[in-house]
């Protein structure tokens, strides 16, 4: 089954940047506002924007769930920062938990699927921008001054670029250098990304340069996304390959353009350098160098927070493995990597950072090869983490590299039963049941109990949207794939007939009983 750890944000977010909680109600509660000394708004998101559009204020839309470790990061870090604090007060925040009740049907509303998000709106509602993961704290003060100045929102300013060919002014150049893109696919849909990214830039001020690199990396990593069912770059067109070649130079030769671009340097300098150069040519030597001193610096760098210093061992692993994804590492960064996740490990005692650190501590080790190490580190950290349920996947996944199935599927079960929320409990439950799929495929009297008891449990709440409703596409794919050919035909009908019944007890007028009816319905 595919690894949880990193895929929450962290890779997802690395390179651009994707995934509870025990709350009933659409908020945080008081003590969590108190501790980050936020005033998390304390009645319904629509409420919210009542407010927001009488007092005149725009909105801070926080999306997010408990066991997310990129949402604790930021609780860790963002929102207890005092440059955050006091420009919250500008806003009407809304701190929305996942797991919340009727969280999903909200998120669908304004199209936000992972986590964490955050969206800022106008007094009128109007979304303006939403903000990535993965940037300092000053740039999270920057982009909500930027916001709170311009009200001028993200996708209309896109249109005029595209379909005007109009010019950017500083701010708003800043604002389309700072949006988090991978948090709204739909805005880029059907469009060469690669493309729009340039025209971005070349639409900024010159001496922007900051921001016209930043745009012009997104470009990059759009271009070079390896096609389906590939891991290798895609091959770039000839002069597109110099362009990128000269905007790569260019950053790693200023402070400033590597410090605004981290997670390309320490997470995408190999693909980018496997990309833009040949092997054994003077160009890749030269990247690679200059690649590898950044890296170096960075993961020393203290004033990093301690999840993105590990990312400099990632960064190393891939151009060790430059020419080969498989190969062994050298004995020297095996080293260091088992020293510098001991290190990290015992200095973090936050709850919140910890759950961060781990998990990246954790997935390094893993692809360090270093599975047991990984297998200690995850088991240790069951006993101080508030949601170990997150860790048994990881545990999972070490034990079915293994070929230890049964530990595997234990792990995957308790996980399942352990995790609380009905969005998170269903998320986990389709974990356990691809586990099943993979490891036990003729157990198809278990397979079938449940899959009916995972749906169902989720029609209760009649959750049906947003992340719920993208998971369960993705489970009707997974056990299409099974029956290929009809061979578990009787057990998917068993299934199917389940589903129904559930189906049927939520309200005919309900979008979520189309959802639900939906599940493995004949072609």
């Amino acid at each position: 089954m595919t690894s949880l750890r990193l895929a929450a944000g962290a890779m997802a977010a690395l390179l651009a940047v994707g995934g509870c909680g025990k709350r009933a109600s659409e908020v945080a509660p008081a003590q969590a506002a108190k501790a980050h000394g936020i005033d998390w708004y304390a009645g319904s998101v629509d409420q919210a924007f009542a407010e927001a559009a009488s007092r005149n204020l725009p909105i801070f839309l926080y999306w997010g769930a408990e066991w997310c470790p990129p949402c604790h990061e930021i609780k860790a870090t963002v929102f207890r920062s005092r440059e955050f604090i006091e420009r919250s007060r500008l806003f009407i925040p809304v701190y929305l938990d996942g797991d919340a009740e009727n969280a999903q049907a909200i998120g669908e509303r304004f199209g936000v699927r992972g986590y964490p998000t955050m969206v800022v709106f106008s007094p009128a509602g109007e979304e303006i921008t939403r903000i990535p993961g993965g940037i300092d704290i000053q740039a999270y003060a920057n982009v909500l001054d930027l916001a709170i100045g311009t009200m001028k929102p993200v996708p209309a300013l896109l249109g005029r670029v595209l379909d005007e060919d109009a010019a950017l002014d500083p701010a708003e150049c800043r604002l389309m250098a700072y949006y988090s893109w991978e948090q709204n696919p739909a805005l880029l849909e059907g469009r060469d990304q690669a493309e729009v990214f340039e025209r971005l830039a070349a639409a900024c001020p010159q001496e922007l340069e900051l921001e016209r690199t930043k745009l012009r990396l997104a470009g990059i990593h759009a271009a070079i996304a390896p096609p389906p069912g590939s891991s290798e770059p895609a091959e770039l067109a000839p002069e597109f390959r110099r362009e990128a070649l000269e905007t790569v130079r260019a950053m790693l030769d200023d402070e400033a353009l590597v410090r605004a671009n981290l997670y390309s340097v320490l997470i995408a300098g190999a693909r980018i350098t496997s990309a833009v150069t040949d092997a054994g040519s003077p160009e890749r030597a030269e990247l690679e160098s200059k690649f590898a001193s950044w890296i170096d610096r960075l993961g020393k760098d203290e004033s990093l927070f301690r999840s993105e210093r590990l990312y400099a061992l990632l960064g190393k692993m891939r151009f060790e493995r430059i020419g080969d994804a498989e190969a062994p590492l050298s004995a020297g960064l095996r080293e260091e990597i088992r020293r510098t996740v001991a290190e990290a490990d015992a200095a973090t005692t936050d709850p919140y950072e910890r759950q961060s650190v781990i998990n990246v501590a954790s997935a390094i080790l893993d692809m360090a090869g270093m599975k047991e190490e990984a297998k200690t580190m995850l088991l240790a950290e069951l006993e101080r983490s508030k949601q170990p349920y997150y860790f048994m996947t990881g545990l999972a996944d070490i034990e079915q590299q293994a070929g230890n199935h049964e530990a595997a599927i234990g792990w995957l079960a308790r996980g399942y039963d352990e995790a609380r929320g009905p969005a998170t409990r269903f998320q986990w439950g389709t974990y356990y049941i691809v586990g099943l799929l993979e490891m036990t495929p003729e157990d198809e009297e278990r397979i079938a109990a449940e899959t009916v008891r995972v749906v169902g449990e989720l029609g209760a709440t009649r959750a049906f949207h947003q992340r719920p409703k993208a998971q369960l596409a993705r489970l009707q794919k997974r056990l299409e794939e099974w029956n290929e050919g009809g061979a578990h035909a009787e057990a998917i009908g068993r299934i199917r007939q389940g589903a129904m019944a559930i189906c049927a007890g939520i309200p005919a007028d309900d979008s979520a009983r189309t959802t639900c009816e939906s599940f493995l319905a004949p072609a």
